[in-house]
C-alpha cells in the first residue's frame, strides 16, 4: 500500500505541472472534472463491531465525476487493516488448561490477530462553495450504499497448530459481510493549477452476517444480524482530470 500511495503521489505531481494556467481570475475548481482520489483515514467501530475491532485504519481510493453545478458522484473502495481484536470466546474448547492453544509439540502457540476488510460503495454528493471564489475551497456532503466485508486474519508458525490450518482456519476467522450506507462530510479543495486535497468525516453502518457455515466455537451456524457501525476521519489528495467540450466543426461550406 505505501508504494500505491507513493505512485499516485508521484502521478498527481505530473498531473498538477502538466495543467494548463486558466489566468489569474479563473476560479479554482470551477467547470467538470473527472477526479481521481487517494489517502488514508482512522476509524473508531460502534455497535456490533465494537465487539470485535475497537478501531482500524482505512486506505479510501476511488474515482468520481463533478459536473459544473457541483453535484458529485463515483465509486470508492477502503481497504481495512487492524492489529486490535478481540479475541475472547474465539477458540472455545480447543485451549488448554493454561487458557493458552497448544502446537502439536505441546508447547503454547503463538497467534498473532488482524483485521482485514474492505468497503466498497456508490455515492452521490453536492459540493457547497465557501466563498464566491472558491479560494478557500468547498464542504461536500455526500451519501451512498453498497457492499462491507471483515475478517479476523491470524498468523502462527506453520505446520504446528493443525487446528487452526486449512480449512479449519474458517470455522474461526468470522468472515463476515452485508449490505452497507455511507455518510461523508468533507473540505475538498481542488484547484488544478496546485495541489488538490480533501479532509473530513466519514460514517458507516453496516448491515451484515457472518458468512462462514459453522462457528466451531459455538458449535452451531452464526446467522445473527448485525450492525457494524464506524466513524473516523480521512484525508487525501485528488487528482483532476479537465473535462472539456469538443470544439465545434468548422463550417467549410455556406
Amino acid at each position: 500500500m505505501r508504494y500505491l500511495l507513493l505512485i499516485v503521489f508521484c502521478l498527481s505531481l505530473g498531473a498538477l505541472q502538466s495543467q494548463p494556467v486558466q489566468g489569474p481570475v479563473a476560479a479554482p475548481g470551477k467547470g467538470a472534472y473527472l477526479i481521481l482520489k487517494a489517502g488514508g483515514g482512522f476509524y473508531a467501530a460502534a455497535g456490533d463491531l465494537a465487539k470485535r475491532f475497537p478501531h482500524f485504519a482505512g486506505i479510501p481510493v476511488g474515482t468520481y465525476y463533478k459536473s459544473k453545478s457541483d453535484w458529485t458522484v463515483g465509486i470508492d473502495w477502503s481497504p481495512f487493516l487492524g492489529n486490535r481484536v478481540q479475541t475472547a470466546g474465539l477458540f472455545g474448547d480447543i485451549l488448554g488448561p493454561s487458557g493458552e492453544l497448544i502446537d502439536q509439540n505441546g508447547y503454547a502457540t503463538i497467534v498473532r490477530y488482524y483485521m482485514r476488510g474492505y468497503t466498497f460503495t456508490g455515492r452521490v454528493g453536492k459540493l457547497i462553495a465557501l466563498d464566491k471564489g472558491n479560494r478557500f475551497g468547498k464542504i461536500e456532503i455526500a451519501a451512498g450504499a453498497g457492499f462491507m466485508q471483515h475478517r479476523i486474519k491470524m498468523r502462527f508458525d506453520a505446520r504446528l497448530s493443525p487446528q487452526l490450518e486449512s480449512d479449519y482456519r474458517y470455522g474461526y476467522d468470522r468472515m463476515t459481510n452485508g449490505l452497507q450506507l455511507v455518510q461523508n462530510v468533507r473540505w475538498h479543495y481542488l484547484n488544478p493549477e496546485t495541489l488538490s486535497f480533501f479532509i473530513g468525516l466519514d460514517f458507516g453502518q453496516g448491515f451484515t452476517q457472518n458468512r462462514r457455515n459453522w462457528n466451531f466455537s459455538e458449535y452451531r451456524q452464526d446467522d445473527d444480524r448485525r450492525i457494524d457501525s464506524y466513524f473516523g476521519f480521512s484525508a487525501g489528495i485528488l487528482i483532476p482530470i479537465a473535462l472539456k467540450r469538443g470544439q465545434e466543426n468548422p463550417r467549410y461550406f455556406e
